[in-house]
């Protein structure tokens, strides 16, 4: 049987977290069907983007879709596949659907996508092509931030892809 220390611990830490949910937290279930479509659009617009980015080595098309903090990770991982391994990657968006759209406090969000990709790699400065794949389909986690009445991605990052 728990001592009466233990169990009122328990019930200080169970009211605190219950309390800190009603003081300082949104409903993270809840997605307003604006921000959703917000978020869609945003993605629709940094996808097109982000394959640009990788096809010609300037992230600086992401600019108004993406956080410094997502500008320079990208940057480094363009650099090392053209510096390190001397390949590009030419990625081409077949299609993306937004699986799960998690809110919290306004202005921070996770999204799950599911997004479909046709690769083609190539030997750096050359039209030799190394490897080419066709309808990668890979589920991918973004964390947004609201800037304003927009959202930017600040982290974009591979969780899964699914082999056919």
């Amino acid at each position: 049987m728990p001592s009466r220390c233990v169990t009122r611990s328990r019930l200080v830490a169970t009211s605190l977290v219950v309390l800190l949910c009603l003081v300082g937290c949104t409903d993270p279930t809840v997605v307003n069907p604006d921000d959703e479509a917000s978020i869609e659009e945003l993605l629709g617009r940094y996808l097109p983007k982000l394959s640009e980015a990788y096809a010609t080595g300037n992230v600086e098309v992401l600019r108004d879709v993406a956080a410094e903090k997502e500008l320079a990770g990208l940057t480094k991982r363009i650099s090392d596949l053209q510096n390190e391994e001397s390949r590009t990657v030419v990625p081409s968006l077949q299609s993306f659907d937004i699986e799960q759209v998690t809110i919290w406090n306004h202005s921070n969000a996770f999204v799950t996508t599911l997004e479909v990709w046709n690769l083609t790699v190539m030997a750096s400065g050359t039209e030799h092509v190394l490897s080419e794949v066709e309808g990668q389909r890979n589920r991918v986690k973004y964390q947004l931030k609201r800037r304003e009445d927009s959202w930017q991605v600040l982290h974009r990052a591979i969780e899964t892809t699914f082999e056919d």
